[in-house]
């Protein structure tokens, strides 16, 4: 097998392509070979000895290449030509949005029978141009012997290949252009929390993570994406941009998600691939672009994984009202079980069930994180204990320093000086 790296990556998956090459030689036992619209050799997977790599003058074959590749456009399906040593080619063309992009050929073969006229007028012919037919591993017995019929199946099985790279080809150019929507819509949330920041450096966004994953373990990928951009323009402010700062983070989170998944029963065997992938966060050089877009891949995946690992059960529309509703009245130190029932129109009884079977908790310990959480913002701030717990929607500040000692380990006073 050899292959050459170029533009033509910017085309197609080239690793991709070469699977279906060798899938395409182990049902027809014919190489077959890509090549770009200037005759020159892209991708090829071959069979031992294939005569094309042993000729030493290219030009001779490059030349009949591209006047065949002339004539498959014209015709707008798959051409068969006699090669310069005598032998029979399929070529067919790559058609992108109605545009002629490359060629792909399959064989060489012989549609007559090997008899000694034929192996005499055959190495004559390769002499011509430049083929060694005394070279290691070429044996001329090993030219397949098709009819002309065969040739035409190969050539229509060959047109199938390059319409199934036409549709993957149109897939992948879908998909990088939703990714680079989200990109778009990515910096547009940066810019505008910007504008209202300032040039104040953020602060790390604490309740967003947590509502994020509060998602995931939902399986609930509407709102874990949404989340997600909020999330990421925050980490960009928050790290000033430093990009070291911001993959230390998101790689943080990928732990918090990969352990999410974990706790809702996915199998450690599942998440391997996604872990390995969240590596790619440390590489050197890598930019802010590509970290966002690996970030939002990663997250797809874990939700993938955490969706069939819940049985395909999409998230409970009641639970996703309460979380959304936590996340927005915290600070009320009336919200309750039995206040938010209400909202949702639910029994405090069926809300209880819902977080002890979909996410593992109660409803007040859910409650109570969210509040520790932004309370631990409030007091890195500054505030005191009295400001946040009016703040975070506790009772009163001896009732808050108790849930804080009791959740965090420490006072929220000793929280404050140890992370100023």
């Amino acid at each position: 097998m050899k292959r050459v790296y170029d533009s033509i990556n910017n085309i197609f998956d080239i690793k991709e392509l070469e699977k279906l090459f060798r899938t395409y030689l182990d049902a027809t036992g014919l190489s077959v070979t890509l090549y770009d619209l200037n005759g020159e050799e892209r991708l090829c997977v071959c069979n031992k000895g294939y005569i094309c790599g042993l000729v030493s003058e290219k030009s001779v074959c490059r030349k009949k290449i591209l006047s065949s590749a002339k004539k498959c456009a014209e015709l707008k399906k798959p051409y068969i030509y006699e090669t310069e040593c005598g032998l029979i080619m399929c070529i067919a063309p790559i058609f992108i949005d109605k545009k002629t992009v490359g060629y792909i050929t399959s064989g060489p073969v012989s549609l007559w029978k090997k008899d000694d006229f034929f192996e005499e007028d055959f190495f004559i012919r390769c002499k011509n141009v430049g083929v060694d037919t005394s070279a290691e591993g070429f044996d001329v017995s090993a030219i397949r012997h098709v009819d002309c019929k065969t040739m035409s199946a190969f050539a229509d099985l060959l047109m199938l290949v390059i319409d199934y790279m036409g549709e993957k080809e149109r897939a992948f150019r879908q998909y990088r252009e939703d990714r680079e929507n989200k990109f778009e819509n990515l910096l547009k949330s940066i810019d505008e929390k910007s504008r209202i920041n300032g040039q104040n450096r953020g602060k790390y966004p604490v309740s967003l993570e947590k509502e994020l994953i509060s998602f995931v373990q939902l399986g609930d990928k509407t709102n874990a994406r949404r989340i997600l951009n909020n999330f990421l323009a925050e980490i960009f402010l928050f790290a000033g941009g430093n990009l070291d700062v911001i993959k230390a983070k998101l790689y943080e989170l990928n732990a918090f998600l990969s352990r999410t998944a974990v706790e809702v029963g996915a199998r450690i065997t599942d998440l391997a691939d996604i872990v390995k992938k969240s590596s790619g966060l440390f590489i050197e050089n890598t930019e802010f672009h590509d970290i966002c877009i690996l970030t939002i891949e990663i997250l797809d995946e874990y939700l993938d994984i955490v969706y069939k690992t819940r049985g395909a059960k999409p998230a409970h529309a009641h639970l996703v009202k309460v979380i959304s509703i936590i996340n927005a009245e915290y600070p009320d130190s009336t919200l309750s079980l039995a206040s938010v029932a209400k909202k949702v129109y639910v029994s405090p009884y069926y809300i209880s069930h819902l977080f002890h079977d979909e996410m593992g908790t109660t409803f007040n310990d859910y409650l109570t994180e969210v509040r520790i959480n932004h309370a631990k913002d409030c007091l890195l701030e500054g505030m005191t204990c009295d400001q946040t717990s009016e703040k975070t929607g506790f009772a009163d500040a001896s009732y808050f320093t108790k849930i804080f000692k009791k959740k965090v380990g420490v006072t929220p006073v000793k929280y404050r000086k140890g992370n100023s």
